[in-house]
């Protein structure tokens, strides 16, 4: 099902994994400061979030794995860091978690979808056939990422919350 042999040299995927895993980070506290994260947790933001990115570029790029089960396996990992380390700090998981997957939010794939929608109305029947795929390939692998995105930081929880009130 899955191909897991390396497609690129291990030098330059690990260069690729570090480079996006160090942008992320810095967009994850970018994002975090919009929200008025406290500067204590900043840190531990840009960490989650270049650990979430880095993962899902290995997998990825490295393990040529599908973008929306590389992207459901980072969130996963993510959520499931931040169920250990927020208590510890007194902090609800979500103000780590949420702005730790700000990164993998699929903009190329949504910005190409909406630009092929754009052209279909504007350019009407004659090129309708290629501006139709892309939309349906760039809308279905952006509404993909979501979805993994989604699940990936709600479902983990789950299995750790769920005797936590006294539940059965």
């Amino acid at each position: 099902m899955f191909n897991y042999a390396l497609t690129m040299p291990v030098g330059d995927i690990l260069l690729k994994v570090v480079i996006e895993g160090l942008a992320a980070g810095f967009i994850a506290v970018a994002f975090a400061m919009l929200f008025s994260v406290p500067k204590r947790y900043l840190p531990y933001v840009y960490l989650g979030g270049a650990i979430t990115k880095a993962l899902r570029t290995l997998l990825f790029t490295g393990f040529n794995m599908d973008v929306a089960i590389a992207t459901f396996i980072a969130c996963c990992v993510s959520s499931l860091l931040f169920v250990y380390v927020a208590p510890k700090l007194g902090t609800p998981r979500p103000v780590f978690t949420v702005a730790s997957i700000i990164p993998l939010v699929p903009g190329m794939d949504a910005y190409t979808a909406l630009l092929a929608m754009y052209k279909v109305i504007e350019t009407g029947q004659q090129e309708i056939s290629l501006y139709s795929y892309l939309i349906i390939e760039h809308g279905m692998r952006c509404i993909a990422i979501l979805l993994a995105i989604c699940l990936g930081i709600a479902v983990p929880p789950l299995f750790f919350y769920r005797y936590r009130h006294g539940g059965m």
